[in-house]
């Protein structure tokens, strides 16, 4: 097999697992709300896995311009995910929190998610998950210096 070959293959294994995990993400949004979106969903899984955030922390983060920001958290309010407070650093800055309830949710659909990500590789034996997680280790922190 020529080396091109193998590269387009890789390269379409590679869009599949990307569209998969676009597809898990979104069924995660849907079961902490039906109306939460991608882009919502991001903003959720940053207050809650780093800590509460400034807008324009999270604006930079995501790599969406501030108005945006603004609407999306405007958005998370009102399905009561998010809550704003005065920052205690910078009077004029508010942090942005997950509610208790979306907490609770985030990790109740986590938890779905694992179990069923254990029950698609239970059959491989632990060389095989070692070597895969090895891989995907490499190939983020490679995907790192690139962004």
């Amino acid at each position: 097999m020529q080396e091109e070959q193998l590269m387009q293959m890789v390269q379409d294994e590679f869009a599949g697992i990307l569209l998969r995990a676009r597809q898990m993400l979104i069924r995660r949004a849907k079961m902490i709300h039906p109306d939460l979106q991608d882009p919502g969903y991001r903003i959720l899984a940053v207050v809650i896995k780093e800590a509460p955030q400034q807008q324009g922390a999270l604006a930079e983060r995501l790599r969406l311009d501030k108005a945006t920001i603004s609407r999306l958290i405007n958005h998370l309010e009102s399905l009561k995910l998010v809550t704003r407070s005065p920052d205690p650093r910078d009077g004029r800055a508010q942090l942005v929190s997950a509610t208790p309830a979306a907490r609770e949710k985030w990790f109740a659909s986590g938890s779905v998610l694992s179990q069923e990500l254990r029950h698609h590789l239970g059959d491989w034996d632990t060389d095989e998950l070692k070597s895969f997680r090895d891989q995907l280790h490499r190939l983020n922190h490679s995907m790192d210096e690139i962004l």
